[in-house]
């Protein structure tokens, strides 16, 4: 009787333990901080795909160059993909907005699953035609 009361109060291999308990609450975390660090990525090259765009379309005026720089800004990754760009018609006024859509995965799901765990992002700029 004696032996189980002093094997209840030994304290060896409890760090172990309490590490183990933790340790799963530790990796959401960084999954979190990782996922948080892509969509910031993901939001500041959406933007300056449109604005690069946009600025384009401002000397043009040809929505197809505007839509190849977009695409061509964005590029080509597993987790955002490039989906349409737009200039809605403007008659009768130089100014515009250019809008990119793309869609943004997760980062830390299987590639067969990023269609479903996916969300899309609108990016737009405004701009005045320079001609």
């Amino acid at each position: 009787m004696f032996q189980i009361k002093e094997r209840i109060r030994e304290e060896k291999g409890s760090f172990t333990l309490e590490f183990l308990m933790v340790l799963p609450y530790y990796l959401f975390f960084f999954l979190l901080l990782w996922q948080a660090v892509a969509s910031g990525m993901t939001i500041m090259q959406a933007q300056s795909a449109v604005n690069e765009a946009a600025k384009i379309y401002a000397i043009t005026e040809r929505i197809d160059e505007a839509r190849d720089a977009a695409k061509t800004a964005i590029g080509h990754s597993d987790i955002m993909t490039f989906d349409d760009f737009d200039i809605p018609p403007h008659p009768g006024s130089k100014e515009f907005v250019a809008e990119v859509k793309l869609t943004h995965g997760l980062v830390f799901v299987p590639k067969e699953w990023r269609k479903v765990a996916s969300m899309q992002l609108t990016h737009s700029a405004t701009g005045r035609v320079l001609k």
